[in-house]
Formats: C-alpha cells, sequence, structure tokens
C-alpha cells in the first residue's frame, strides 16, 4: 500500500506534537513546513515564550476539556521515562479571589476559579487548600501534582524525535495554505495539508481565521528556584493581570513579566516579596 504523503505546517509544539504522531504509524511519509523552526526566536513564533506547564482551562464537557484530560497522560509518561525531554514534575497551587470573577479575565480562566474543577479526577494528588494556607485575601484554592515544560529544551526533543521517524523539515514562509500540497520532501504533490499555524492562521490565506486571540505574556528568568508552580487569578496592582510561578526543568524559574518598565516593576517587587504565595 501506498504511503500517503502529509505536509504539517508549522514547528512549534502543536506542530511538531502532530507530525510525530502521524511518523510513527509507517503508512505515513511527513513533511514538516515552516518559517520558524525549534532555535530560533521570534515574536510570530510563540512555543520558544511557553513556560510551560499543564493548566487546563478548558470549560467542562467541551471538546477541548477532553483534549487536555488524553494530554496529561502524555506528558506524565515524558516526565516518568524521559528526562532528556525537558519535562518534570512540579507541585502545583492555584488561588482564587473572589473578586476576580466577573472580570474579563476571571470569566476566561473560570474552571481555574472553581473550587472543585473537572480535571480533579485527572491529576494527581488533587486537594483543596487550607484556609489557613490560603489567606484573608483568597477565596479558595487548590494544589496538585502537574509538569513544567522548559521549551528550550522540549522543542528541539520534539525536532529529533521526528527526524528519527522520516520526518523532513523545510523552510517556507507560506502566503496560502493551499500552496503547502506543493512542498512535499517528494517533490509530488500532498495527500493532506494539516493546519498547525496558531495565531499565524489569521493571517494565512485560504484560512483567515478571525476567532485566533493573542495573549500577551512575557517572562522573566532568574536564579532563584521556586519550591511550588503557582498561580493567582488576579493582582491589585494591575489590572487584567495574571500572575505565575514556576520552576523551569534544568534550573529556570519563571515569572510573567511585560517590555514596559512599569510593569516589569511590580513584576519584580512581587517575585522579591514572594506575593504570589501566601505564607502559611
Amino acid at each position: 500500500m501506498a504511503q500517503a504523503r502529509i505536509v504539517v505546517v508549522g514547528a512549534g509544539v502543536a506542530g511538531l506534537t502532530t507530525a510525530l504522531l502521524l511518523a510513527r504509524e509507517s503508512k505515513y511519509l511527513i513533511t514538516v513546513a515552516a518559517k520558524h523552526m525549534p532555535g530560533d526566536y521570534d515574536i510570530e513564533y510563540a512555543s520558544p515564550w511557553a513556560g510551560a506547564n499543564y493548566w487546563p482551562i478548558s470549560e467542562a464537557g467541551t471538546e477541548a476539556a477532553e483534549w487536555d484530560k488524553n494530554t496529561w497522560p502524555e506528558l506524565e509518561d515524558l516526565a516518568k521515562h524521559h528526562p532528556e525531554a525537558g519535562v518534570h514534575y512540579q507541585d502545583t497551587a492555584i488561588y482564587n479571589r473572589s473578586k476576580d470573577v466577573d472580570s474579563s479575565l476571571g470569566k476566561y480562566l473560570a474552571e481555574k476559579l472553581k473550587a472543585e474543577p473537572w480535571y480533579k479526577d485527572v491529576v494527581p494528588n488533587f486537594r483543596p487548600l487550607s484556609k489557613e494556607r490560603l489567606g484573608s485575601q483568597y477565596s479558595n484554592g487548590h494544589a496538585f501534582t502537574s509538569v513544567c515544560i522548559n521549551t528550550a529544551i522540549y522543542l528541539p526533543w520534539l525536532a529529533s524525535q521526528c527526524l528519527s521517524k522520516g520526518v523532513v523539515f523545510k523552510r517556507a514562509n507560506l502566503k496560502h495554505v493551499c500552496d503547502a500540497s506543493g512542498i512535499h520532501h517528494t517533490g509530488r504533490k500532498a495527500d493532506l495539508v494539516v493546519n498547525c499555524t496558531g495565531l499565524s492562521a489569521s493571517k494565512l490565506g485560504g484560512v483567515e481565521d478571525q476567532n485566533m486571540m493573542p495573549i500577551r505574556g512575557q517572562t522573566v528568568l532568574v536564579r532563584n528556584e521556586a519550591d511550588v508552580m503557582c498561580s493567582s487569578s488576579g493582582t491589585d496592582d494591575g489590572d487584567e493581570e495574571v500572575c505565575y510561578l514556576m520552576q523551569r526543568a534544568a534550573g529556570q524559574s519563571q515569572f510573567p513579566s511585560a517590555e514596559q518598565s512599569s510593569v516589569l516593576t511590580r513584576i519584580r517587587r512581587r517575585y522579591a516579596a514572594r506575593w504570589l504565595i501566601p505564607k502559611g
């Protein structure tokens, strides 16, 4: 039986994961076509800037929630058996303030704001946080075991796994999604094109998905080690800002930041004071 020719457009986490899963089936010949590849840093290439972590925010009962659920065993396997992938276990705590529920950010994070979110039955060691641990400014909170992903390690690892399965990488700055069918590495027309361009789907001809909405997020890397990966539903010193802290594999702590000096100053102050983590 002839092998089907597939072009995956995009070389972020979504594109590389798609290519790797398809390449594990011998019936496919995979080409990854992308403007940006692992090792690149560009404002259009989101994956290298990610924290990253596993904190489901999908609404219960949706297809996206099912994706979240199915993703956890795969990440857990990487943390257990493939330390070279840059994925490691980390204790996680989420602190919620009732005053954030009606904000636009609070609505976006509605599943996280619940005392018992649907993913309590997915992640290990889920438990509510005591009132003593929460302090007076938080209405509820919970903790569980999750994973933190160092994308500076994870992206090259995904690429190496793809290469070991015969995936071919081609640089391409596509103007229209249909152009992808003509750049399969065999020189023949692709049987299938998979669009994994993320935010660039809003500009890619033939797609131009106007439902794509960016969330601005930048980070600060610090030398200090964090004993917990945590998040708060809001802050009093920054409107519509969410805070998180995580310890990357290979020794980096990461805190959200922004280019504006005023925002950067606030975030550094939060980190220095361990603002995000209630005492107790």
